[in-house]
């Protein structure tokens, strides 16, 4: 028997950090499958090498967090608001409500500044 490690020639043996020794699986549809395959094939990869790099790279944003849930349920709330200045204006005149909504425009921007960040001024990105 000969001893395949001291073997000259071949590819050199990957490291223990670089090789692929765990498994992840997942259970797809019919249509997701495909839907998959035909990614991976327009993409020139494997179905593994597709979903391998689609999981690795991909950009997930977290659910909404308890804060952020009551920071936007304010900010629903001030919405109502608006609607109300709106009847009062177009019942009494802009100028009797301008005070009012610049107030409540400041309201707003500091409802919206305590939201977290994955929640202001991101980009939504989809795999």
């Amino acid at each position: 028997m000969t001893d395949t490690r001291n073997k000259s020639g071949g590819r050199p043996a990957k490291n223990r950090i670089d090789k692929q020794r765990r498994v992840v699986s997942t259970k797809l549809t019919e249509l997701q499958y495909y839907t998959v395959r035909k990614r991976a094939s327009e993409a020139g990869l494997r179905v593994s090498e597709y979903v391998r790099q689609a999981v690795v790279s991909a950009e997930i944003t977290p659910r909404l967090n308890r804060q952020d849930t009551d920071i936007l349920r304010k900010l629903a709330g001030e919405a109502n608001n608006i609607n109300q200045l709106a009847h009062r204006a177009n019942a009494g005149g802009f100028a009797k409500v301008a005070v009012e909504l610049v107030k409540l425009k400041n309201r707003i921007v500091e409802i919206i500044s305590h939201l977290s960040d994955d929640w202001k001024n991101k980009e939504r990105k989809r795999v």
